[in-house]
């Protein structure tokens, strides 16, 4: 029972461990985003996603509502949103690279949404 017991424990905390691959740079995450353009999935519906970071710190999505992005001292990409449905909603997010070139995006350890930068339009 006590070795069933150590293996769930064990799983249990690499399960959480692998929040160490974020994206943790800053000067890195701006650069990586800045004046691209993320087209994926938004996982919680499972609807397509396209979220435009402008240069200027501009953030527009695939619904046409606009905000602010910008990178915290921990790496993680924040946005605000300034119109639209989740006009006033504030988040900072984790950021983790995929091996097919992807981007997965994470909130409070769970994947959100995931998709391809593909350069500004």
């Amino acid at each position: 029972m006590r070795a069933i017991l150590f293996w769930l424990v064990l799983l249990g905390c690499s399960s959480t461990v692998h929040g160490a691959d974020y994206l943790r740079d800053k000067s890195e995450v701006r650069s990586l985003l800045e004046g691209q353009i993320l087209q994926g999935t938004y996982l919680r519906t499972g609807s397509a996603y396209t979220l435009e970071f402008a240069e200027d710190g501009t953030l527009r999505n695939s619904s046409g509502a606009e905000g602010r992005w910008w990178v915290n001292d921990q790496g993680q990409y924040c946005r605000e949103w300034l119109s639209g449905r989740l006009k006033g909603n504030k988040a900072c997010l984790d950021l983790m690279a995929e091996d097919d070139g992807g981007i997965a995006i994470y909130s409070r350890g769970k994947r959100v949404a995931e998709g391809l930068l593909t350069g500004s339009r």
